[in-house]
Parts: structure tokens; C-alpha cells; sequence
């Protein structure tokens, strides 16, 4: 018998194909660096405030006027969870690591983590950042263990 005082849910077993289009052409820039094997951001040129990911805008001073600056490769390991139970996106791949690392630009970056033992993963840890392509050719971006 239903509960009357039960929250509405909403159930379904039908799978969901979700598609996106994500303009980028204001910082398309960062993705032909990525592959060109560079890692690169906005800088706001009326502030100077750095933003990752890449902003059109300043999120600062909302100014339009930005540059693009090449970023270090080094990173300190801030915090991490390891995914065992991939979302149907991931279907396709092992369990892996996913990371936010700090710049030596005081940055904090969110990626993938490559290579090394989870298990031995601690806060503070060195990482690099390298440039990768998938299967069809498109740039992006790992965390590697030092």
C-alpha cells in the first residue's frame, strides 16, 4: 500500500542519450594548445586574475578582455576519489582516479590521474600534467604520478 506521505519520485528504466553543443569559440584556444602538447588559460587583462578553465570572461572584474598564458605542469595533489563504479559515459573504462591538483599558479585543476597505485595516493603527492589525444584525435589532459 502507498505511503501518502512519501516524497513524488519519478522512476524509469529507459536509457538517456544526452548531447551537447559547447560553444567554444571564444576559448577554443586552449583545446589547439592542448594539441600542440600545451597547457594554457586566460588571464584577465585589465586585473591580471588567471582562470581555470579557460573564462570568455573575467569571472573577477567581468571584463572581456582576456589573454591566453602558458601554465606550469607541475601540481601538489589536494584531494582524490577513485571511481570503481563508472557512470554509463564511462562504461568502457577500468576504475580510475579522479584528482584536483594545485599549480605552482595557484590554480586548482581537476583531472584524470594516470599511472601509479591508488592505495598510494596521498595528499600533498607531486603530479605533472600531460597532453593526451583520444581515439578520434581530440586533445585533452592527465594528471601523471611523480
Amino acid at each position: 500500500m502507498p505511503d501518502d506521505n512519501a516524497p513524488p519520485t519519478l522512476r524509469s528504466k529507459r536509457s538517456l542519450t544526452l548531447r551537447f553543443n559547447i560553444p567554444i569559440s571564444k576559448t577554443s584556444r586552449f583545446w589547439e594548445a592542448l594539441g600542440e602538447g600545451k597547457f594554457v588559460t586566460t588571464k584577465c587583462e585589465d586585473c591580471g586574475r588567471l582562470s581555470f578553465p579557460p573564462q570568455a570572461d573575467c569571472p573577477n572584474c567581468m571584463s572581456p578582455n582576456s589573454g591566453w598564458v602558458e601554465l606550469g605542469t607541475e601540481a601538489e595533489l589536494l584531494t582524490f576519489t577513485y571511481v570503481q563504479i563508472t557512470p554509463t559515459s564511462f562504461v568502457d573504462h577500468d576504475p580510475y582516479v579522479v584528482a584536483i591538483g594545485r599549480l605552482k599558479e595557484g590554480l586548482n585543476v581537476l583531472a584524470w590521474v594516470e599511472g601509479g597505485d591508488p592505495a598510494k595516493l596521498k595528499p600533498g603527492a607531486k603530479l605533472g600534467i600531460e597532453t593526451r589525444k583520444d581515439a578520434e584525435g581530440g586533445p585533452y589532459y592527465v594528471f601523471v604520478t611523480k
